[in-house]
């Protein structure tokens, strides 16, 4: 899963509603008819793009406000400074978006990047959840290790195991290859 690829405004437009509908579906981040954050951070590079969209989204398609930051990789020096840009998110509740979570690493990142700042980690949300192990060794996946490791709920809009049941519900989707692929690859290395 690449998301480097959703790369015109009409796939950007579709990406980010169904992160938005996500978002309000889901009863860890939406409830009694409010968000449960007050920013949106995208952790640099491909969270920058995505939280910028989805805040766009939740506003205009359930008039649901909230901030928007991101880091930079390096510091900078001049204009408005520092590693992080946007909303000011000491002592905000804040929802991390990404598009996948392979080990976990930009996710710990941010987490204790946002504690360090006085922000509150409330939950994750991700394109895809591929549901598949840490390592070979480790039965655990990386989004459940995000989530018992550091106590936060993560959302996806969809998973590899829904897109198998998609492609073997939907045969005349693509060629069969594509599921042939999608069942060697959970085999291998699904939880």
């Amino acid at each position: 899963f690449n998301a480097g690829l959703f790369a015109s405004g009409e796939s950007l437009f579709k990406l980010a509603n169904s992160y938005a509908s996500a978002i309000k579906a889901s009863s860890v981040l939406f409830k009694n008819g409010r968000a449960c954050f007050e920013v949106i951070f995208g952790p640099a590079y491909k969270g920058i793009s995505l939280g910028a969209v989805v805040a766009a989204a939740l506003y205009s398609n359930y008039g649901v406000n909230v901030g928007f930051a991101y880091n930079r990789k390096e510091a900078k020096d001049h204009g408005e400074g520092g590693k992080l840009v946007g909303a000011n998110m000491e002592g905000k509740k804040v929802l991390v978006i990404d598009d996948v979570i392979t080990a976990g690493t930009a996710i710990r990142e941010s987490h204790s990047m946002l504690e360090s700042i006085g922000a509150k980690t409330v939950g994750v949300i991700i394109a895809l959840d591929r549901a598949e192990k840490r390592s070979l060794e480790d039965a655990v996946s990386a989004v459940q290790a995000v989530e018992r490791d550091l106590s936060i709920p993560v959302v996806s809009i969809a998973s590899l195991p829904q897109l198998q049941a998609f492609l073997e519900s939907s045969q005349n989707y693509g060629d069969n290859n594509v599921l042939q692929q999608v069942v060697a690859y959970r085999d291998k290395y699904g939880v």
